[in-house]
């Protein structure tokens, strides 16, 4: 063999690169592998956060609504009441494995929240809110406050709605509007508690903010 190589440098060339060929093949090959097991680690690890257990979760309400800075200045005193109307306390379930069982309840009292969101947004304006019956009155019925999941063992989309109604009273006189807010989000994951509560909060201070862009509600209020 040793003679064969030095007779046959040719021959001996042709060999190694032969091998180096042939090396270089599995290595290609066992990268590929590897990458391919790391890729189906990963899709599989979202498939199993998605598709998990989630626990049931209470939502602590805190709507925050903003009036425009265009929106009309105005003055005297109000008494804000906040009505719930929805047919369940339930906002929805979180999905998943367990849908049936991992709902989505309010963790403070909605009525509450959504008064002293209110109250601040007119303050705001320039009025002073009081309680009293002798005053002009500002009263929020909370129609729809919903969470939707697609019925699967994996979340990849919620659907969240809110809807309201507001009338402004004083005297015989009043003035009242319907106002609704939704979002359709994608997700790669269920969402988190705190995803779900920002989610909630962001729908119903839409809902509720309409109101405050509505001219004619605006242009009532001014005449209080």
């Amino acid at each position: 063999m040793v003679k064969a190589l030095r007779s046959g440098g040719g021959e001996e060339t042709i060999y190694l690169r032969m091998m180096n060929a042939e090396t270089a093949g599995v290595t290609g090959m066992v990268r590929r592998l590897v990458f391919l097991k790391e890729l189906f680690a990963s899709l599989l690890l979202v498939g199993v956060l998605s598709g998990c257990a989630l626990s049931p979760q209470n939502v602590t309400l805190a709507p925050d609504v903003k009036p425009a800075a265009s929106s009309v200045k105005l003055s005297g005193p109000i008494t804000v009441t906040v009505y719930d109307e929805r047919l369940t306390p339930w906002l929805g379930t979180r999905g998943g494995v367990y849908n049936d069982s991992n709902r989505i309840g309010v963790a403070n009292n909605l009525q509450d929240a959504v008064r002293t969101s209110v109250e601040r947004a007119l303050q705001e304006l320039g009025m002073q809110t009081v309680s009293s019956s002798e005053s002009p009155q500002f009263q929020i019925y909370i129609d729809t406050l919903s969470y939707r999941v697609p019925t699967s063992s994996y979340v990849s989309k919620v659907d969240l709605k809110a809807s309201v109604r507001v009338i402004a009273r004083e005297g015989s006189e009043f003035y009242q509007g319907g106002y609704a807010a939704e979002d359709n989000r994608r997700v790669l994951k269920a969402p988190s508690d705190e995803e779900n509560a920002q989610m909630i909060n962001d729908i119903l201070s839409k809902a509720i903010g309409r109101a405050f862009e509505d001219p004619g509600l605006m242009r009532f209020m001014a005449r209080l």
